[in-house]
């Protein structure tokens, strides 16, 4: 019996061809655009994570007596005698603040950097918190930050990889940052904590600076939650937290980040209320197609088809049409990528405006995601009026369809 209904489906779909086809057509114009805009919306989420996190941080906390120099990018502390305590903004808890990144910044003379007495800027960072040295990264090595490795500036010479010495003891070169035009991050060391922590005492005996206490840090960078503003952060920092400065960057461009942000959540939403017409859409069309064979099923019924089997076979009809149609769509939204690489994301590449796009794996999930979600576009649709359908006595439906 089972054979028997899916013969049955699969006639179905194949006598009203040009019913069937254009059903197929819409699904996979609909399963199409689902399937590019997640993948472009992906693709420009983590395009604009990195493009965004190259701006810099919204606001860099420091003591209160430190000097600071006003650059278009908040990318790394500055050097100072003063320090503060690692904790600090996290007692606070303030619901302004979004992300963190603590630095430890010490410049010594002579490190052995260089020439002797060459001045270097060692710049500790957590790398599980950082959000402006890594996105800098222009190479790297094919593993994670470990103790003991360093990332240079575009300003310092060294080869991915090779041995580069600080007070005579070697590190590895994990990374180079690309060119920011900022002073201190083109000059900088950059390391983990622990690895600033195994030189800790060597610094101090060339310099005695504070920020190498355990716990103590020379600043913090400062990214905004969403929907807070520089003003109110700035405010509810310095309300909350004595002894510290508030330095503001770019307010514009957070902004614009959150902005972006906002109408990428936009964008989801006229996603779902695509998926939630299709489903009606389908309901109807199906709705129309019971009705027309109301004969066809009662017959089904007289010769002994179950209820369920009546369901399972209109079910069925649906999401094969639907699946097909998802493949489809699929298909095309691969075409319309293909296309859209080779014109746009050509053009940005060109002008150094870096795009993401989303890796193989991800891309197959998407795919797979898609072509379920056509089956399920399917089956909603026709389940009400198959479950109606599904109910009626044999005769009825005989009767009804004559």
């Amino acid at each position: 019996m089972r054979r028997l209904l899916l013969s049955l489906a699969l006639q179905n779909l194949g006598r009203r061809r040009g019913r069937s086809l254009l059903l197929i057509a819409a699904v996979a114009l609909g399963s199409g655009v689902v399937f590019t805009g997640a993948v472009l919306m992906r693709s420009i989420d983590r395009s604009m994570e990195l493009g965004f996190a190259r701006l810099g941080a919204d606001l860099m906390v420091v003591p209160e007596g430190a000097l600071t120099n006003i650059t278009a990018a908040l990318l790394v502390v500055e050097p100072t005698d003063l320090a503060l305590d690692a904790g600090l903004l996290d007692k606070a808890g303030l619901a302004s603040i979004g992300r963190v990144a603590p630095q430890k910044v010490v410049r010594m003379e002579h490190s052995g950097v260089g020439s002797q007495h060459d001045s270097v800027d060692l710049i500790g960072f957590e790398p599980a918190h950082d959000f402006t040295v890594q996105p800098w990264l222009a190479e790297r090595l094919n593993r994670p930050l470990a103790t003991g490795d360093v990332i240079l500036g575009s300003g310092r010479a060294g080869a991915l990889g090779s041995q580069f010495l600080i007070f005579g003891k070697p590190h590895t070169v994990y990374g180079r940052l690309a060119r920011t035009g900022v002073g201190t991050h083109e000059r900088g060391v950059f390391m983990s904590f622990a690895t600033l922590d195994e030189l800790a005492e060597i610094c101090r005996r060339e310099k005695p600076a504070p920020v190498l206490s355990p716990g103590k840090v020379t600043g913090f960078l400062v990214e905004l939650a969403p929907g807070a503003t520089a003003l109110q952060a700035r405010f509810a920092i310095l309300s909350s937290v004595q002894g510290v400065k508030v330095v503001t960057g770019d307010t514009t461009l957070s902004g614009i980040r959150q902005g972006l942000a906002a109408l990428l959540d936009g964008i989801l939403a006229l996603m779902a209320a695509m998926f939630a017409s299709s489903a009606l859409l389908v309901s109807v069309l199906f709705s129309a197609i019971v009705t027309e064979r109301r004969g066809e099923l009662g017959l089904l019924k007289a010769i002994g088809a179950r209820r369920g089997q009546v369901l399972g076979m209109i079910v069925g009809e649906a999401v094969l049409a639907t699946g097909i149609g998802g493949l489809l769509g699929v298909v095309l939204g691969v075409l319309a990528m293909r296309l859209f690489e080779r014109s746009l994301v050509f053009y940005l590449e060109t002008v150094g405006v870096p795009f993401v796009w989303v890796g193989a794996s991800l891309l197959a999930a998407f795919a797979a995601a898609t072509v379920v979600l056509a089956c399920a576009i399917g089956a909603a649709g026709v389940l009400y009026p198959a479950w109606r359908a599904s109910r009626r006595d044999a005769y009825e439906l005989v009767r009804g369809g004559a």
